[in-house]
């Protein structure tokens, strides 16, 4: 008779020095929660200017307004220039709630929030990207570790948002919820200029795609939705964003043309005579033709999301800072997922640490932010030559006669076929973009 193996247990010293690490864990945390909304960490600039711009439109007042950002700023301690937050209304639906609290309060609240927000990302992308579901605090891991983060933290910016509608777009469109997906996708708007071509593809892949339309249709409904409470709250906020990007500029406030952005169109901008700000969106330009190209070429099928947010990230017109390149763990994810050679592991984790550590030692040096270029290209080209390669997918049903076509849809080799739309570059799953595991993805 077989028999019955024992789980093995942990032994007492093992489960001590477990609980003694868990306590001291939870009581550093605590020390730093106290700081957190008591005062003994200071906020930082950008907070200040989200902070300022939530306030200012749950009072009815000009979030885009130099004298009324001062006044705003300077009671909290920001006595320099007006810090003005250059998103789009919608993107103060997000920023009133806090705006509404105490500076303190407010700050404490907005990094546990965005704390969150990238950790539930993480888990997402994960099951997604089909990851093991026993290494899913690996993706946890990846995420609070990498320097983009503690970048995104430390300036408390809200890439975070971003970053968490990618990774629902994804899960959802796993999910088939293609309404879902666009509800998700609508949180990038937040920040449009980090994902144009990601916004082309969509739209090229909306003209062939009921899924695409549908998702499309998401986005737009719920991007109506976030442009409600600032209208509410200030029907002028329109009229306010518009008088500040077209009209002249305003003294008080630095414009986007004095910014140095590590992007490849800033450098490419210093290069030209006279530095023409025009020059920073010619890659992005570009790149949307380029992507335009390939869809009308090969189609949306099997879209590589990963890599169409690292081009987004390459050619944004302004701004990607390193805060931003948090949404690098989008392809790092998509990789890390289907990693199983021990090398490639070992070597990824020697890349990702090497390019951790150097970022970090630039912040400690106080480096220009332009500086920063070689780090979105280099985890790029490092992701992409670790990458699984994706197996030969099965022959595509164009051209194929009417009578094969039904005699596939009537056969188990219908299974096979390739799906009308997929968001997901490594996935083999059946047709309409769902595998048969999509049910144990979140949404």
């Amino acid at each position: 008779m077989a028999s019955i193996p024992v789980p093995a247990t942990q032994s007492p010293f093992r489960r001590a020095l477990v609980a003694v690490g868990v306590g001291v864990a939870l009581l550093a945390g605590a020390s730093q929660l106290n700081k957190l909304f008591r005062g003994g960490l200071s906020a930082p600039v950008d907070f200040a200017a989200f902070w300022a711009a939530g306030k200012l439109t749950t009072e009815g007042a000009n979030p885009y307004s130099g004298d009324h950002l001062r006044d705003a700023q300077a009671a909290v301690g920001l006595t320099d220039l007006a810090v003005i937050a250059w998103n789009p209304p919608w993107t103060l639906t997000f920023l009133m709630p806090f705006g509404a609290l105490d500076f303190r309060a407010a700050y404490g609240l907005w990094v546990l929030v965005h704390l969150a927000l990238i950790a539930a990302s993480a888990l997402l992308l994960w099951r997604a990207f089909d990851g093991p579901k026993r290494f899913a605090w690996v993706a946890v891991l990846l995420a609070l570790t990498f320097a983009p983060t503690v970048f995104l933290i430390g300036n408390a910016q809200l890439t975070a948002i971003v970053l968490f509608g990618v990774a629902g777009f994804v899960a959802a469109s796993r999910a088939n919820r293609p309404l879902l997906a666009g509800a998700a996708l609508a949180l990038c708007a937040t920040k449009p200029h980090l994902i144009v071509p990601l916004g082309v593809w969509l739209l090229c892949a909306a003209c062939g795609s009921g899924f695409a339309r549908n998702a499309l249709l998401g986005a737009v409904v719920t991007g109506a939705l976030m442009c409600v409470p600032p209208t509410l709250a200030a029907s002028h906020v329109w009229a306010d964003y518009l008088a500040a990007v077209t009209g002249p500029p305003d003294p008080r406030i630095r414009p986007l043309s004095e910014w140095k952005p590590p992007l490849i169109g800033w450098w490419a901008r210093q290069a030209v005579p006279g530095s023409p700000f025009w020059v920073q969106w010619v890659p992005v330009v570009l790149a949307s033709i380029a992507v335009a190209a390939w869809c009308a070429k090969r189609g949306a099928r099997l879209s590589p999301v990963p890599w169409l947010i690292g081009l987004s990230l390459l050619v944004a017109p302004y701004g990607a800072w390193s805060y931003d390149l948090v949404l690098l763990l989008v392809p790092l994810l998509a990789v890390a997922a289907r990693m199983t050679d021990r090398g490639a592991i070992a070597l990824g984790v020697g890349l990702l640490a090497s390019v951790n550590a150097v970022s970090l030692a630039m912040m400690l040096c106080a480096t220009s932010s332009e500086w920063y270029v070689w780090f979105a290209p280099l985890v790029l080209l490092g992701a992409w030559g670790l990458k699984k390669p994706t197996p030969p997918g099965p022959p595509s049903l164009k051209g194929r006669g009417e009578k094969e076509l039904r005699s596939l849809s009537t056969s188990g080799d219908a299974q096979n076929a390739e799906p009308k739309f997929s968001p997901l570059p490594f996935r083999e799953g059946g047709p309409g973009g769902v595998g048969s595991e999509a049910a144990r993805a979140t949404t």
